[in-house]
This record gives C-alpha cells, sequence and structure tokens, in this order.
C-alpha cells in the first residue's frame, strides 16, 4: 500500500504543475495577446465593470449590442447586472487591474477542464495527457475564454451549459450528473449567458428536444422545465429589475442577433460557414496572426515562424476536412456517437438558418458559444483514430507544435503592445485607485448603464 503513495503523490503532482502552467499560459493570452475583437470592446466591457465599481450603481444593463459593421453607436444592451458584477466586485477585494482577469480566467480554466473531464469519461482510451491540455490551449478556445470581453464569458458558460444539457437528454447521457441536477445546472448556465450573447438563442431548440426526450422517457413533462427554472432562477431574478424599466422590452430586444430579414449573402456562404463551425476547435492559427493575409505573411518572416506554421496550417486544413467527413460515418461505437452526430448536424443547420436572417457577419464571433459542442464531437473523431500510429503522431505533433508556435507568438507579440492590457493598464490603474470611471474612457453614443 505503502509503495503506491508516493506515485499516486507524483502523479498528482505533475498534473497540478501542468495546470498551473497552462493557467500561466491562458492568463498571459489574456493579457498580452492582440485582441480577437477591436480592442474597443473590451474597452467598452471593462467600463461597464469600472462604472459599477466606481459608483455602486446597479447595473441594469450589460454588453452593447451595436449596428454592423461600424460598431460605434449601441442599439441596446443586454439585460441584467452580472456582466458588471464579474469585472466591478473583483476590484473590491483587490483593486488591480489583474482580479477580472484572474478570475475570467479560474472560470475558463474550470469549465475547459470540465469539458476535456466530460470528453474523457466518453472516450476513456485517450490519455488525458493528451485531452486536457488540447481543450486548454486550442487557438480559439485561448483567445476567446481569456481576454476581458463578453465572448469569453459565453464560452466558458457554454462549456458548463452543454456538459450539463447532454447530461440532462436520455440518449446522449452517460449518467455522470442525476437528471434533476442537470436540469438546474443547465438553467443556473443558460441564465448567465442570456445576461452576455445574444448567441443563447441558438440552444433554445437544444433545450425543448433536451426536454422533449426527458418526457418521453420519464412520462413527466414538467420535470425538466421545472428544475431548468429552478436552476435558472436566482440569475433571472437580476434581470428583474431591468425587465421593470419603463422603455425595455425584452422581446423586442433580444431579437437583436438578428438585423433585417433574409440575407441572401449568408445565403451562399453554406460552406464557408460550414468550415468555420468545424475550425474553431482545430489549430487554425493563422487567423490570428493578422487581418490580411500579407499582414500574417509578415508577421511569419519577421519571426521565423515558417518551419511550424506550414505544416500546423496543413494539419489545421485536415482537422477540418475530418471533421467535416465523419458527419458521413457511421458506427455504433463509441456509446452515443449516432445521437452526437445527429445533434452536432441539427446545431450546425440551425446556426445556419439563423445567420440567414442577420447583417451579421459569419465570422466565428458569431457563434462561437457552440465551441464547446463541436469540440466534443471533434474528440469522438480523433478517438476513431487514435489506435493508427499516424494518426497519434500526428494529433501530438499538432498539440505540442501548436503550444510552441503560441507560446512563440505570445513572446513576439508583446513588444507590439496591441493587447488591451498592455495599452490601458496604467490608466486602468489609476482608474481603479481613483475610482473615477471616466478617466479610461467614455461609452458608445446611446449607452444604458
Amino acid at each position: 500500500m505503502s509503495s503506491g503513495k508516493p506515485s499516486t503523490y507524483f502523479r498528482w503532482g505533475g498534473w497540478a504543475l501542468l495546470l498551473l502552467a497552462l493557467f500561466a499560459l491562458r492568463l498571459a493570452f489574456g493579457l498580452w495577446a492582440p485582441p480577437v475583437q477591436p480592442v474597443a470592446d473590451e474597452l467598452q466591457t471593462t467600463l461597464i465593470g469600472l462604472k459599477y465599481y466606481a459608483t455602486g450603481a446597479w447595473p441594469y444593463y450589460g454588453n452593447d449590442v451595436v449596428l454592423p459593421p461600424q460598431n460605434a453607436v449601441i442599439l441596446t444592451q443586454d439585460p441584467g447586472p452580472l456582466e458588471a458584477f464579474l469585472i466591478g466586485l473583483p476590484w473590491k477585494l483587490w483593486p488591480s487591474p489583474l482580479a477580472p482577469f484572474l478570475l475570467l480566467n479560474l472560470l475558463s480554466l474550470g469549465g475547459l477542464c470540465l469539458l476535456g473531464i466530460y470528453a474523457l469519461k466518453r472516450l476513456p482510451h485517450l490519455p488525458p495527457l493528451f485531452v486536457i491540455p488540447w481543450v486548454l490551449t486550442a487557438p480559439w478556445c485561448l483567445h476567446y475564454s481569456t481576454g476581458l470581453i463578453n465572448l469569453s464569458y459565453t464560452v466558458t458558460f457554454a462549456c458548463y451549459f452543454f456538459v450539463a444539457l447532454l447530461e440532462s437528454t436520455p440518449s446522449l447521457s452517460l449518467g455522470w450528473i442525476s437528471l434533476p441536477w442537470a436540469n438546474i445546472l443547465t438553467g443556473i448556465f443558460f441564465s448567465a449567458w442570456v445576461q452576455f450573447h445574444r448567441t443563447w438563442v441558438l440552444v433554445l431548440p437544444l433545450l425543448a428536444i433536451s426536454f422533449f426526450l426527458q418526457w418521453r422517457s420519464t412520462q413527466r413533462w414538467y420535470r425538466g422545465p421545472l428544475f431548468f427554472l429552478l436552476g435558472a432562477s436566482p440569475l433571472l431574478a437580476l434581470i428583474a429589475p431591468t425587465l421593470l424599466l419603463p422603455g425595455y422590452h425584452f422581446f423586442r430586444d433580444a431579437s437583436g442577433f438578428s438585423y433585417g430579414g433574409f440575407n441572401p449573402k449568408n445565403f451562399i456562404k453554406f460552406f464557408g460557414i460550414l468550415a468555420q463551425f468545424f475550425a474553431m476547435v482545430c489549430y487554425e492559427m493563422l487567423h490570428f496572426l493578422g487581418i490580411h493575409t500579407a499582414d500574417r505573411i509578415q508577421f511569419l518572416s519577421q519571426n521565423n515562424l515558417w518551419v511550424l506554421a506550414t505544416p500546423l496550417f496543413v494539419g489545421g486544413c485536415a482537422q477540418v476536412l475530418a471533421l467535416v467527413g465523419f458527419l458521413a460515418f457511421r458506427h455504433s461505437t463509441p456509446p452515443c456517437w449516432a445521437p452526437m452526430k445527429k445533434l452536432i448536424l441539427f446545431a450546425f443547420f440551425f446556426t445556419y438558418f439563423c445567420l440567414l436572417f442577420t447583417s451579421k457577419s459569419t465570422e466565428i464571433n458569431t457563434f462561437c458559444e457552440m465551441l464547446p459542442l463541436v469540440m466534443l464531437y471533434s474528440i469522438y473523431v480523433w478517438g476513431f483514430g487514435w489506435k493508427k500510429a499516424w494518426v497519434r503522431v500526428g494529433l501530438w505533433f499538432i498539440l505540442v507544435g501548436g503550444i510552441c508556435f503560441q507560446v512563440w507568438c505570445l513572446f513576439a507579440w508583446m513588444p507590439e503592445k496591441g493587447s488591451f492590457y498592455a495599452q490601458y493598464g496604467d490608466t486602468l490603474n489609476k482608474a481603479i485607485v481613483q475610482k473615477d470611471d471616466h478617466l479610461l474612457g467614455e461609452r458608445r453614443p446611446g449607452y444604458l448603464y
């Protein structure tokens, strides 16, 4: 018995050090990587939390809903105070610009680790040393869950939400979470998502399917919705003061995901949207190196990154093709493969349908909250090929090479000081100390809070 304890301690100690290193990498990305959205978006997000911290006024509204493509004028804002709380409250505990970054990265680390652990429960033949770092360092996971922008929070909430949703769906559940608690957790994280981004409309049909399958399985139609509402009620109660304001019409404003009628431009982008839908879980890194191809080539040339960039680019494209190709793959194992494939197909087509009725672009930021669901599907696909040596070698190369590539990029980005923290960190610190929300900047025209 005693001979096994040192190896157990060594293993847990190794995991603790690995997670600490990955947390440090993710925090560094949040602080120093160039923004995935315009810096103005991170500034406006931070100003919402800063006003709450500086004035103590109840934050009725969260994320700005702006008119594309200029994004300069506010149409409305998402209801609820949660965004202001998660940014402003950490400063009450530690008045440092780093405080909300630390909280966000702890939340996102937990959500992505939960997603990785859940994937391992479904595919136990895959090594944890591959799955957990893969989920934590995939480029879109790094860039869309580490910086102070509403999408970082919604992707994080979506990790918790989708694990709970799958456990509440009889044909997909592993029994890992009891049905009542699965519904409660789904309600909690859905109600958090509602306060940050309009894309919660994308999962309404998935909730309806889950409730229907629960009713068919238990013959009690009310149990799923009842426990869901039980979980959602505390955070939905935070929205109540906003809904009671004169002039605020939730259902009109909830349509903010759409701007206008049918969009034929998005209709003809079917294959592009399909590729983007699956690319957000692949090591598709070039997207983050510059807006234009010329910018990306210049960055790679200046930093001598071609050696890793070329095979990673080829590997990333191959990953997307594999994920799309496996939609036609029929197999009875592992468990839940068939319903998982149906679920991901339904999620994609409903996302595509929603994009047909919006003037918003079809960029990944429009539907990046679907990332956790696509990530689970992708790990199923990698699991099918894991027994083949060339697949294992290829995936390990992409993982290790991808981490090295991104660390190299991070060191190249730091001197450029293009991130929100690099540009505004000192001014933000002064604004925190002086409790002056105007010192950092001004809100967009038409802001509600």
